[in-house]
C-alpha cells in the first residue's frame, strides 16, 4: 500500500490542463500501487435501458453536444457540489457504479483519488466511413503515460448514447496488457490460451448506458455501421485510488452528497459464435494486430455477446 514515487515533475513536460497548484515543480508525483490490484466486475460488460441519472435527456443532450465541440477531458470530484447538468450526469454514474460495485464505502477515505472522467465523443453522418469510427485501445492515464511511461487504467469505462445511429462500441476480453512490477506494460499484449476470446458489440440506441472493466481492449469500427447518421455520447470513466494527471477541473471536493439513482436490471446480450470463414476485421494496436476475428451478421439486437477461439497476436 505504499506510494509509488515518481521523479519530480520539474524534469518532464507539465501537461497544459494540469494547474501550477495542483502539481508543485519541486514535489514529487505519488502513485497509489493499489490502483495496480483494483478487483474488477466479473461482469465484464453490462448495459442499461436508460443511464442512472435523474438529467432530463434533452438537457443533457444538448449538454453532451456542446461538450462535444472541444477536445478536453473534465475532472469531478467524488464529493464535488454538482453546479451543471455535466457535474449532476457525471456524478450520478459514478456513485451508481461505486454502489454496485461496493466502492460507495472506501470513498471518502481516498480523499482526491476518486472521481469521474468527462468527455463527449460526436461522429457526423457526413464525415467518412474511417473518422465516423474510433480507433482500438485501452483507458489510461494519458498524460502519465507519455510522461513517466506508466499504465494506469481506471476501474471502469462508461458511454450513455443519445441517437439510434453511428458504428457499434466493441470491448475485447482479451487480449490484456501483461502486469509488471510497475503496472501493466504499455506493448506487451497477452492472450490467454486457457479461455476463447469474447467480443461485446454495442450499437448505439437512444439512452443507452454501457458499462466495461477499464482495463479491457475496445474501440468503434466504422466499417460495422448499420445506420448512418450522427453518433453522440456522453463518457464517463470511473477512478479509485488514482485521480489521472493532466485533466481539467470541473468543481472542487467538497460537501457534496451523492444522489441515489438506479438504472434498472441489466439488459441482455444475445449470444453467437463467430464464423470460420468470411471477411475478417483486423485490429492495430501500435505495433501488434489481433487477427482471426469474423463478424456474423448482428441485425436484431443493439447488444451481442461473440466468442471466438481464432484469435492470433
Amino acid at each position: 500500500h505504499k506510494p509509488y514515487l515518481l521523479p519530480a515533475f520539474s524534469a518532464m513536460r507539465r501537461p497544459a490542463a494540469v494547474e501550477e497548484s495542483e502539481l508543485d515543480s519541486d514535489s514529487d508525483l505519488e502513485i497509489d500501487a493499489r490502483v495496480w490490484r483494483l478487483r474488477r466486475s466479473k461482469a465484464l460488460v453490462q448495459a442499461w435501458n436508460g443511464p442512472p441519472s435523474t438529467v432530463r435527456h434533452k438537457d443533457l443532450y444538448a449538454a453532451a453536444k456542446a461538450l462535444s465541440k472541444g477536445s478536453c477531458s473534465y475532472w469531478i470530484p467524488a464529493f464535488a457540489k454538482p453546479s451543471s447538468v455535466l457535474q449532476r450526469f457525471a456524478l450520478d454514474v459514478f456513485h451508481f457504479h461505486c454502489r454496485r460495485l461496493g466502492w460507495s464505502s472506501k470513498l471518502k477515505a481516498l480523499g482526491d483519488a476518486a472521481g469521474a472522467e468527462l468527455w463527449a465523443q460526436r461522429r457526423s453522418g457526413r464525415e467518412t466511413q474511417e473518422r465516423r469510427g474510433m480507433n482500438w485501445h485501452f483507458d489510461k492515464d494519458e498524460d502519465l503515460l507519455d510522461e513517466c511511461d506508466l499504465v494506469v487504467h481506471p476501474l471502469i469505462g462508461t458511454a450513455t448514447y443519445f441517437t439510434d445511429a453511428g458504428a457499434p462500441l466493441m470491448i475485447f476480453n482479451q487480449p490484456t496488457l501483461e502486469m509488471g512490477p510497475d503496472g501493466p506494460k504499455r506493448d506487451e499484449p497477452r492472450l490467454r490460451r486457457d479461455s476463447a476470446g469474447e467480443i461485446f458489440v454495442v450499437f448505439p440506441r437512444r439512452n443507452l448506458h454501457v458499462s466495461f472493466n477499464g482495463d479491457l481492449l475496445h474501440g468503434v469500427p466504422g466499417s460495422l455501421e448499420e445506420v448512418p447518421g450522427e453518433r453522440l455520447a456522453l463518457l464517463v470513466n470511473v477512478w479509485v485510488h488514482h485521480r489521472p494527471v493532466g485533466l481539467k477541473p470541473l468543481g472542487t471536493n467538497g460537501k457534496g452528497t451523492p444522489a441515489t439513482c438506479n438504472a434498472g436490471p441489466p439488459m441482455r446480450f444475445r449470444k453467437r459464435k463467430c464464423p470460420d470463414t468470411g471477411k475478417e476485421l483486423k485490429l492495430h494496436l501500435g505495433q501488434w494486430q489481433l487477427n482471426g476475428l469474423r463478424i456474423p451478421n448482428l441485425s436484431g439486437s443493439p447488444l451481442w455477446r461473440l466468442s471466438s477461439s481464432a484469435f492470433r497476436l
